[in-house]
């Protein structure tokens, strides 16, 4: 099988290592990876010819313009344009019936302050990696950040009970591949990428179940599913559409690289 492998120039940057270890596992399985750097390198009438697509930069519509031609992609666009917007993966775990943190699509500090009290957690809603990731503990702090966030989409959120404590789960298909515990003694925000520690844990049967429910509705190949620790059980936070590995190489032996080629191959075999 034949397959493109597409980044934007600032994701290949950062993971050249990780291009170079989903091209060898490719190659060691029998197949090929074709690396394409978006939107400078990618001729759709060309992608056409692909068996299927790993889309390893944040474009679901592109995923949905390689879908319409045929060309499978992973993660496929629900999953991508899901969990690519951090209003609409609220909105999507509500009626899926998930526990999720009470949040709102911001308006002005009035009206989050006297919902929410203070401090609380102001996002973009396509921020990723912890970026765009604030707290918001008085109005003169709010007006700061509005104008550093200027036209950006904005949701406001409840502040966790248990700040600076979250829970990454990799899920592979259906099943959870592994999960990490991250803390930080510093900051709110607990991203392994922002400094955070972390530890290899189980997630418990309700997240187990959640995760399930998860995957089963958005259709995910490989996410990561953040969870957050308030009032002594695990809420989701957000999905992780093209997720990170480094905590994965870090702290466990598992080749994620593998695994995901490993699935992607017996997926469309399956078809």
């Amino acid at each position: 099988m034949r397959g493109l492998l597409i980044y934007d120039n600032e994701g290949k940057r950062r993971n050249e290592w990780f291009i170079r270890r989903l091209t060898e596992a490719a190659r060691l399985r029998g197949h090929s990876l074709e690396l394409v750097i978006y939107p400078e390198e990618l001729e759709l009438s060309y992608a056409k010819d692909f068996d299927f697509a790993i889309v390893r930069t944040i474009r679901p519509d592109l995923n949905e313009k390689l879908e319409a031609l045929g060309v499978p992609t992973f993660n496929a666009s629900l999953t991508s344009r899901i969990a690519n917007d951090k209003w609409q993966t609220y909105l999507s775990m509500r009626e899926l019936g998930v526990s999720v943190m009470d949040t709102l699509l911001f308006t002005n500090y009035c009206e989050a302050a006297a919902i929410f009290g203070t401090p609380f957690v102001l996002k973009a809603v396509d921020g990723h990696g912890g970026s765009e990731v604030f707290l918001v503990e008085n109005e003169h702090k709010c007006k700061e950040l509005l104008s550093l966030l200027q036209n950006k989409r904005l949701i406001a959120q409840r502040l966790s009970s248990e700040a600076g404590v979250d829970m990454r789960v990799y899920v592979l298909g259906k099943e959870v591949l592994a999960a990490a515990k991250r803390t930080s003694d510093t900051d709110f925000r607990s991203n392994f990428s922002l400094g955070g520690k972390a530890e290899i844990c189980t997630p418990d049967a309700d997240v187990k179940k959640t995760v399930k429910a998860v995957a089963e509705a958005l259709g995910c190949d490989f996410v990561g599913i953040d969870f957050i620790r308030h009032n002594g059980s695990w809420v989701l936070n957000e999905i992780e559409d093209v997720v990170g590995t480094r905590m994965l190489y870090a702290l466990t032996d598992i080749d994620a690289a593998d695994e995901y080629i490993g699935y992607i191959i017996n997926k469309i075999s399956l078809k």
